[in-house]
């Protein structure tokens, strides 16, 4: 019997997120069913839409327009309709239109990272809610001399495993500039593709705001030794569950959001904060970036 090479963490990951053993394409995938902190349902969401969306109106181009990534049931885009606001409403998201939801608002079923990839030339508002954090990234844990160790998955049963140390020139740049590797055993999440993905979604915007809400820390907290067990872990019927690469649950793991907003180095302003109207007592960190 051949026994395959371990597999790469973001690897097996994208799996569970794309592929094959998508968790949100499977039946039990509905993210209602496992989450209680949609941020459609805050106070706070569409006052700050709408402000946001001011600034871009006093921008010249085309039709104002919000986008929302990883709509779900598309809580938000609905309650901006409801509100009459007066912008083209996107919403993009792996799973199928949500039945019901108002003609008015446009839905693209796929990888909201290809669609921001397609989408140039936008001037509005761009809504990432709890959607970097499931954006799959490869992990680290060091040895008991400090070194750095990739974080594989088993073939055979998709656990979590300890691998050959971490030689790739751009992961090793990443860590030692946004999350040092300096004590024994603790374990780092390379957010680079998080950064590629923001990247992308603050391309498509000529002017107007990008907003993410999400699971976060900022390099203060990861120099301090706040996150030295790591945050990545699965989520299933509302609760943390040992991170398995089968499809099993939601592999998530929190966000460098100040490596994020350096990938946008064409916003005019950056502001990073806690999100203090967040639901089920998620503790969010938000960043708004603009571009005028």
């Amino acid at each position: 019997m051949i026994v395959p090479d371990e597999l790469a963490l973001a690897d097996a990951w994208e799996d569970t997120l794309t592929g094959d053993r998508s968790f949100y394409r499977s039946p039990d995938g509905d993210p209602y069913r496992h989450f209680a902190t949609d941020i459609a349902g805050s106070e706070e969401i569409v006052p700050r839409v709408q402000e946001l969306l001011a600034i871009a109106a006093d921008c010249p181009g085309g039709p104002l327009t919000v986008i929302d990534l990883g709509s779900g049931a598309g809580g938000l885009l609905t309650r901006l309709a409801n509100a009459g606001t007066d912008a083209r409403l996107i919403g993009i998201d792996l799973r199928s239109r949500p039945p019901g939801l108002d003609p008015g608002i446009e839905w693209i079923t796929g990888d909201a990272r290809q669609a921001a990839s397609d989408l140039r030339g936008i001037r509005g508002v761009v809504v990432a809610h709890e959607f970097l954090d499931d954006i799959p990234c490869e992990a680290v844990e060091a040895d008991e001399d400090g070194r750095p160790r990739r974080i594989l998955v088993d073939p055979i049963s998709l656990e979590l495993i300890l691998g050959e140390l971490l030689d790739d020139p751009a992961d090793l740049a990443w860590l030692k500039e946004w999350w040092p590797v300096t004590r024994p055993f603790m374990r780092a999440e390379i957010g680079s593709s998080r950064d590629d993905a923001w990247a992308a979604i603050t391309g498509m915007l000529d002017a107007g705001a990008a907003v993410a809400i999400d699971y976060g820390h900022t390099r203060a907290e990861r120099v301090a030794g706040t996150w030295d067990g790591g945050t990545l872990v699965g989520y299933r019927d509302g609760r943390v569950v040992t991170p398995v690469a089968d499809g099993s649950c939601n592999l998530t793991a929190h966000v460098a959001i100040d490596s994020v907003a350096a990938a946008a180095p064409r916003a005019q302003s950056t502001s990073i904060a806690r999100w203090s109207a967040a639901p089920g007592r998620a503790d969010f960190v938000s960043i708004v970036q603009t571009f005028t």
